[in-house]
């Protein structure tokens, strides 16, 4: 073989390894079609606006989160069924479930005993209205409780209850000396009356004075006089204003 073939030979060798690298980084590294890259920069332009941010004192940029309120609803949960008892209802008296801003969303049909089921509603505000007064309002929350119950309503967590005065509660407070099964009475001036049991034992959580300490309280009261009793022993008595909480303090040693 002379040069000039061996020289030809070498130049076709070279070629064909280059050809072959060429090949295999095209396979390993694909150049990427123009509808990818129109889909990429569509993408791009449908996201939404950064942020607005806040720069504190030394520079750092930290953005801004919607403010929300506290007792915010899930607006998923519910509907649900309101329970409400009014005793003694007046007759012909018609009475409206409203929403947050006082509009009428269903009249209330109350049976023989003063009871209703208000609904469906979603959680939030309502108000109870007789004609363009409110008589009381409460929340409704996702879990289908009752609270913040304001005017002649009170809850006690599950139903709602409208009195014909606006309800007071007396709280009282009762220190127990010894262990064992106590009834304790709250009595008001026409002779209706509220039990609670307490039971006291050697495993009670007792206080720095050896003494244990329940607190009742008796909701929905209308305002006057109330005694608290044990047995046929007076314990207290306090006056409950409309609409407020009165407070009652009593002892048990024996």
């Amino acid at each position: 073989m002379n040069r000039e073939s061996v020289l030809l030979a070498l130049a076709g060798a070279t070629l064909g390894a280059l050809a072959l690298s060429a090949a295999m980084f095209a396979r390993l590294h694909p150049p990427e079609p123009e509808e990818s890259t129109a889909a990429l920069a569509a993408a791009w332009e449908t996201l939404p606006a950064a942020v607005p941010a806040e720069t504190f004192a030394d520079g750092e940029a930290v953005p801004i989160l919607a403010e929300l309120e506290a007792d915010e609803e899930d607006p998923n949960a519910g509907p649900f069924y309101v329970s409400l008892r009014v005793p003694d209802p007046a007759p012909g008296e018609k009475l409206f479930v409203c929403d947050g801003l006082g509009c009428p969303l269903e009249e209330i049909v109350l049976d023989q005993d003063g009871d209703a089921a208000l609904g469906p509603l979603a959680p939030g505000r309502y108000s109870i209205q007789s004609g363009q007064t409110e008589l009381g309002s409460f929340r409704l929350h996702g879990n289908a409780s009752l609270s913040e119950a304001t005017g002649r309503a009170w809850t006690d967590g599950e139903r709602l209850y409208l009195e014909r005065y606006i309800p007071g509660t007396v709280r009282l407070t009762v220190t127990v000396r010894k262990t064992g099964y106590y009834a304790v009475w709250l009595c008001d001036r026409e002779g209706r009356s509220w039990r609670r049991e307490l039971y006291v034992s050697d495993r009670t959580q007792r206080d720095a004075d050896g003494a244990w300490v329940q607190v009742l309280d008796f909701q929905g009261l209308a305002p006057g006089l109330y005694t608290a009793t044990r047995r046929s022993q007076t314990l207290g008595q306090v006056e409950l204003p409309a609409g407020e909480t009165a407070l009652l303090e009593v002892v048990i040693d024996k």
